[in-house]
């Protein structure tokens, strides 16, 4: 079964291959190990959830993290529920973040444990 981090991980090799430049992308293999870690520690967080609510919280934040990834923007689609689209807009702003580190410095040291605390 393939999920949508298998998806992205087979992406992100793909774009370390092409010579063009994108926001996802750099010149190295471990292009967005702390991006990709940071999207399945928040799927994990997703599983985990004790309600409805906080399971789509942490797939608000998910979702923006994935489209940093993919280099859009969908905040649009939260409008109408400003909790998920805080959420959403850390992801996504996160998520930008981590790419940009990741050109810097492309190595991740980040290691997102279960027992880590929610803020």
């Amino acid at each position: 079964m393939t999920t949508m981090l298998d998806t992205l991980v087979n992406e992100d090799a793909a774009l370390s291959h092409n010579d063009e430049s994108s926001i996802g992308s750099t010149a190295n293999g471990d292009i967005n190990a702390c991006l990709i870690a940071r999207i399945g520690w928040c799927h994990r967080q997703a599983v985990k959830a004790l309600s409805t609510a906080e399971t789509e919280e942490w797939r608000a934040e998910e979702q923006g993290l994935i489209d940093a990834f993919l280099g859009r923007d969908s905040r649009y689609e939260y409008q109408d529920r400003p909790v998920f689209q805080e959420r959403y807009t850390m992801g996504l702003e996160d998520g930008r973040v981590l790419i940009l580190a990741a050109k810097i410095r492309p190595t991740c040291g980040h290691r997102y444990h279960s027992h880590v605390e929610q803020f």
